[in-house]
């Protein structure tokens, strides 16, 4: 099982999102090509080329703006052909948190704690022998992210408990890898969700064209996610997790 992986905002007090956003994409491995040759025939098809779209510029209020309608023709056929497969989907939401989060190649923040015991149960209840975590890569960070998730695996009590989760993250370019777009669209719209507080909002409240269309897609994603029962503990661990801001 391949587990795709990329956030949205970043905990940190001067960044500019309220709710930032780290999410996992499950798929399973017999599924990637046909999944990328849906998503390369879908560019094709609106944008005329296989260009990398990211979620900054295509999950926007502008996308109502006339000369944007092509994006947004874009995220709602992107969203109906990603959903149409089998893949599970899991995001945990953070707020704003007071002091910065420091990724160090000894710690490993909660956010990503938790979104790896997601992975973990999810392979558990599924039979699946292992997970390989696959990053969009970020130069410069990449490398310590690798060596905070292997130490915590090989020397934390948590971490000493998963047998699923290959030891070996993997890091690729969202440019010729058409699956970590989809966690980085989906992980947008769900920060867009908990920051325009749709969450605490009846749906007969939502009159706004742009939280009326966030709102769809994020019902679309929440319906591939899944709750996970410890059957050890008999705890559930839910597929969309919000943390807040103790990390």
């Amino acid at each position: 099982m391949l587990m795709f992986i990329d956030e949205s905002g970043q905990p940190h007090p001067n960044d500019s999102t309220k709710n930032p956003v780290i999410c996992g994409v499950c798929i399973n491995e017999s599924d990637i090509r046909d999944i990328s040759r849906s998503i390369y025939r879908l560019k094709l098809k609106i944008f005329g080329k296989d260009t990398e779209v990211k979620s900054t510029s295509l999950i926007r209020r502008r996308i109502f703006d006339k000369r944007m309608t092509i994006n947004k023709q874009y995220v709602d056929v992107f969203i109906n052909t990603a959903c149409s497969f089998n893949i599970s989907v899991f995001a945990i939401v953070m707020e704003k948190p007071e002091k910065p989060v420091i990724l160090s190649e000894s710690y490993l923040p909660k956010h990503y704690k938790l979104l790896l015991k997601r992975a973990e149960y999810f392979c558990e209840k599924n039979y699946h022998n292992k997970a390989i975590l696959i990053f969009d890569e970020v130069p410069g960070n990449d490398l310590i992210v690798a060596k905070c998730i292997t130490k915590f695996l090989y020397k934390s009590r948590m971490g000493r408990l998963f047998n699923h989760i290959l030891e070996m993250p993997l890091f690729v370019n969202s440019k010729v890898t058409p699956a970590v777009q989809i966690a980085d669209i989906f992980a947008s719209i769900i920060r867009h969700y908990y920051e325009n507080g749709l969450n605490m909002k009846d749906l007969n409240e939502i009159t706004d064209p742009f939280e009326s269309w966030i709102n769809i897609l994020y019902q679309q994603i929440k319906n591939k996610t899944e709750d996970l029962k410890i059957n050890s503990t008999g705890y559930t661990e839910y597929g969309f997790y919000v943390m807040g801001k103790t990390f």
